[in-house]
């Protein structure tokens, strides 16, 4: 595994949180989504994307084009940067990727002092 991961789900966070807060724009600067529904679809880039509330924030699971793929921004929708170990974990998973959450954690940390 390498930073490619990481940079692809910090681009596909991006992506996600711009569109979410396109349509949702009571979220911005929602640490946590208490009181606010947030669920559908959202089309980003010609890709279908389902969103449903997930924990203090939402996961997105890509259904089109295949393959599917998990983006579970759990907290902090309003901040696409963050970037944790249970992110990578769940997005790596979604690619068909054994990375356990030790591993996604020792990734961050060696990312963080490249």
């Amino acid at each position: 595994m390498s930073s490619d991961l990481l940079d692809e789900l910090k681009m596909h966070q991006r992506r996600l949180s711009c569109a979410l807060l396109e349509r949702h724009p009571e979220v911005r600067g929602n640490e946590r989504l208490v009181g606010i529904r947030v669920f559908g679809e959202l089309v980003v880039d010609d890709e279908r994307w389902v969103v449903s509330q997930h924990g203090t924030g939402a996961m997105f699971t890509r259904q089109n084009p295949t393959p599917q793929l998990v983006v579970d921004m759990h907290t902090d929708l309003s901040n696409p940067d963050l970037i944790d170990p249970w992110r990578v974990q769940q997005f790596a998973e979604s690619m068909a990727l054994v990375l356990s959450y030790a591993e996604a954690e020792k990734l961050l940390d060696q990312r963080s002092k490249a």
